[in-house]
């Protein structure tokens, strides 16, 4: 065999012998049952231990972790000690494991370059801190602490109409956030937690004296502070207005319904705080009422007729507020007046409502914030609005009556009395158009003029039935097949016949 050919023949057998060599050896590395040489966790070394030793020491040090106790100290609340795990501490071993596992699974050669890739390497461990279960953990170590809660501040009137404050009460709580902070930062480092030698069995691991932890505290405010309600500007009364129930029309009408109507839709306006420039709307009070308290049976006002209905009264308490909304000054942004009159305000003075059509709205045209009240009882209703004007500015309302509207008489046919017989079914009552005025004065004397608005009331019709051929049928109801939609003055719903 000629010499070159010798020395090819050598090369090639060295080159393989040599790439099996270091095949042998990568295969090797990558097969070795241990840590990468270098690889810490923080200030914990687990280069080179072997998989079984270092599963070990995780599990015996995260034990050791969530037994340590730690002693919570809340200034002026006593001391409480609670471990770690109890305080809401969890390890997830998996999070290391799962960062090594590309050198324990796979082909060698893989691992092998994992290997070499994760030397030196400083590995993430990081312990999380459940806040639900430290809050937990906390109300129950210190439930007079967490028993502690902050009183709002209020604003009190007394029978004169004088206001006074009781200030807010504020309280230290724990402040959570702040807690699990100071947790973290005061938990042990890996390196320091003690790994239990095999041999010696988790029985005698030695407990860790506690970390003593000042618990952080934090004022908590109340909802409403003085300050605030202060900040509103009510300083006094600013309008008021009594309206009296009339009585029952006779011994057999019960007027229960009506008071209760009165006193339920009174006490859905107690302490409405209106915002300056902010508008009052009488309807969704009156559902809030339904809703709260129910309606019961009392006179309403149907297509101008007085029947038996569902919520009569609501407008005592709308015709109350609105005169007490007009001695205040402020404006009215919708009003109408009852198509009958009422006794309980002066004509052109009263406000009705139909679930609808008609509603009842002013707005707070002052600069400063408004509050309602309101007090009932059997027979009268007074509302107060507290706010801020000028102490020298009061209102001044006068309502004239421009004429009167004489009822007209309306013939019915009643075929058993005799022919020529006449008998009054109902006794008319006139009508009148009425306009009021605001007189806005200045230490008494009159400033400025306004006229509030002018009001028609439908003079009701005398009743005369005739007997015989004489007199006509009252045409007055719709024709067969038409109903149109009655307009409820003074209630939500009507009539009620039995």
């Amino acid at each position: 065999m000629p010499r070159w050919n010798l020395r090819f023949h050598w090369f090639w057998i060295g080159t393989l012998t040599l790439m099996l060599a270091i095949f042998l050896l990568v295969i090797a590395y990558g097969s070795l049952a241990r840590v990468p040489a270098g690889v810490h966790v923080v200030d914990w070394p687990i280069g080179g231990l072997s998989w079984p030793e270092l599963e070990r020491q995780l599990a015996s040090k995260t034990s050791a972790l969530l037994e340590q106790k730690v002693r919570l100290n809340v200034p002026g609340g006593g001391s409480a000690e609670r471990t770690l795990r109890q305080l809401g501490l969890e390890v997830n071993g998996q999070e290391l494991l799962a960062q090594l596992q590309p050198v324990r699974e796979g082909p060698p050669y893989r691992r092998a370059a994992a290997r070499w890739r994760l030397r030196g390497a400083s590995l993430a461990l990081t312990p999380a801190l459940s806040a639900d279960k430290l809050r937990a953990v906390l109300s129950e170590a210190f439930p007079q602490v967490y028993a502690r809660k902050p009183t709002d501040a209020q604003r009190l009137i007394d029978d004169n109409d004088a206001i006074r404050y009781v200030p807010e009460t504020r309280v230290e709580r724990v402040d959570e956030a702040q807690l699990l902070s100071r947790l973290q930062a005061a938990l042990p480092d890996w390196g320091t937690l003690a790994a239990v030698p095999e041999s010696a069995g988790e029985s005698r691991q030695q407990a860790s004296a506690a970390i003593p932890l000042d618990v952080p505290l934090r004022t908590q405010e109340p909802a409403i502070t003085e300050q605030a309600l202060r900040a509103q500007g009510i300083i006094r009364k600013i309008g008021e207005f009594t309206t009296v129930s009339p009585p029952a029309p006779s011994a057999a009408v019960s007027i229960e319904g009506r008071v209760h109507n009165v006193r339920s839709t009174a006490a859905s306006l107690q302490d409405v705080l209106l915002k300056p420039g902010e508008v009052f709307d009488y309807a969704p009070f009156i559902e809030r009422t339904e809703k709260r308290f129910g309606f019961k049976e009392a006179p309403v006002i149907v297509n101008g007729k007085l029947v038996p209905g569902i919520g009569g009264g609501i407008c005592q308490v709308s015709s109350t507020l609105y005169n007490a909304v007009l001695r205040a000054g402020l404006a009215v942004v919708e009003r109408r007046n009852h198509s009958l009159p009422v006794s309980y305000v002066p004509l052109g003075q009263d406000a009705t409502f139909a679930t609808g059509h008609i509603n009842f709205k002013f707005r707070n045209s002052t600069d400063h914030y408004l509050l309602i009240r309101t007090s009932s009882d059997e027979r009268s209703l007074t509302v107060k609005l507290f706010g801020q004007t000028p102490p020298n500015i009061t209102y001044e309302i006068e309502s004239k009556t421009l004429e009167t509207l004489a009822p007209p008489v309306k013939y019915v046919l009643n075929p058993s009395l005799p022919s020529g017989k006449q008998e009054i079914v109902m006794q008319g009552k006139p009508g009148y158009v009425v306009e009021t005025f605001r007189y806005k004065k200045q230490n008494g004397g009159v400033i400025s003029q306004e006229k509030v608005s002018r009001d028609t009331y439908h003079a009701q019709p005398t009743v005369i039935a005739s007997g015989g051929g004489s007199g006509t049928l009252d045409r007055t109801a719709p024709p067969p097949g038409e109903s149109p939609a009655p307009l409820i003055e003074d209630g939500v719903r009507g009539p009620t016949f039995r």
